[in-house]
């Protein structure tokens, strides 16, 4: 281990300087989602009519995918990742808007594209592009510089607010209305302007109740769950009791073969039901440690952009984590919204290793190593 330690070998380097345990995390997570993918995907697949591990073998491609992207992405500097940001800004904004005029309609909303016989869902990869976008123009040094950036990125906000609005998806807009009012907090933006930004975000989601039917019918679902259908909550809310404390057992569970969205948005009553509350909180477990940890080293930077970028990666896992988990427990209206790295999905796995080789690569320790 010694002469491990002491090696000048690129490889060696890079492994002493990367945040070990939370790339151990990220492994985890990766190895728990293959597996719940698999077990949940077995009854899915017989509805679309293809092969029992169909789903689970495009999910082991899309993890193995991530990996090598996160990876590569740890390679790089700040000043890579500010650049590489900007570029996918550009990408995944431009297919957010061709989705408008060429987008796939799935259940009312028109936010995928389809390349090659695959579909894409631009608004993924819009998040980790947008985090970086946006704690570049918040990180500037001085008030009068902040508050220029404020401007720019209230701007930024609007500008892939509306097409998200359009298509429409809510959830992906108030997620990224949330990690961005995270990040203008984390810049010091003063409390006078963060009051006006409270009251405009409330009356955000005054207006989508009105104006767009089902985030009503969702929130007058979670209300009041007897007017209308809660069929798939009160699934996954039974399959999380029905699991105990160790499970039914592996392949055992019953809601993945009556959820349609079984291994997507409620993979977590699916593990549940088969694993128990304790593999359960041993998951939760790891993303608050994934989350926390993150957070102490971000905390521990000098560079702004390294804080507004890090932290704002941080808080939209947390917040996706939160609202699934809340979703599957009934605690929160439905909203689609995956389980990262764990829920089956092409372009959320890679949309989160983007995010994680992001966090990675500005976390990195680059100095010298031990003599």
């Amino acid at each position: 281990m010694s002469v491990f330690r002491r090696s000048r070998h690129p490889l060696v380097r890079w492994w002493w300087e990367m945040d070990r345990g939370t790339v151990f995390l990220l492994l985890a997570l990766m190895f728990a989602g293959g597996v719940a993918v698999t077990t949940a995907s077995v009854a899915v697949a017989k509805t679309y009519q293809v092969g029992p591990y169909y789903f689970a073998i495009k999910q082991s491609i899309f993890l193995a995918t991530g990996l090598v992207v996160m990876v590569a992405l740890t390679l790089l500097h700040p000043v890579g990742v500010k650049r590489i940001g900007w570029l996918l800004m550009a990408l995944a904004f431009g297919g957010v808007l061709l989705t408008l005029f060429v987008g796939v309609d799935v259940k009312g909303a028109s936010r995928w594209i389809s390349i090659a016989g695959q579909t894409i869902q631009p608004s993924e990869f819009l998040k980790p592009a947008f985090i970086i976008v946006n704690a570049t123009l918040l990180a500037r040094a001085n008030s009068a510089q902040l508050r220029q950036g404020f401007v720019f990125s209230l701007g930024l906000m609007a500008l892939v607010g509306l097409p998200l609005l359009l298509q429409p998806d809510f959830g992906m807009f108030l997620l990224l209305g949330l990690v961005w009012f995270a990040q203008v907090f984390m810049a010091g933006v003063p409390v006078l302007f963060l009051i006006p930004l409270v009251l405009s975000g409330l009356g955000a989601i005054m207006g989508a109740y009105f104006a767009l039917p089902h985030v009503r019918d969702r929130i007058a679902r979670f209300m009041d769950p007897g007017s209308s259908d809660t069929y798939q909550v009160d699934q996954a809310s039974e399959a999380i009791l029905s699991g105990h404390l160790f499970g039914r057992g592996v392949g055992e569970g019953v809601v993945k073969h009556t959820l349609p969205d079984a291994h997507t948005d409620f993979i977590f009553a699916v593990v549940a039901e088969e694993f128990g509350i304790i593999v359960c909180l041993l998951l939760l477990g790891a993303y608050v440690t994934l989350v926390l940890r993150g957070f102490n080293r971000v905390m521990l930077q000098q560079d702004r952009f390294v804080l507004l970028a890090g932290g704002g990666i941080l808080c939209l896992l947390a917040i996706q984590v939160m609202v699934n988990i809340g979703v599957a427990l009934h605690l929160l209206p439905t909203t689609g919204m995956t389980l990262p790295f764990v829920s089956y999905g092409g372009s959320a796995t890679l949309s989160m290793a983007l995010m994680m080789g992001f966090l990675l690569a500005l976390l990195r320790k680059r100095r010298s190593l031990p003599r």
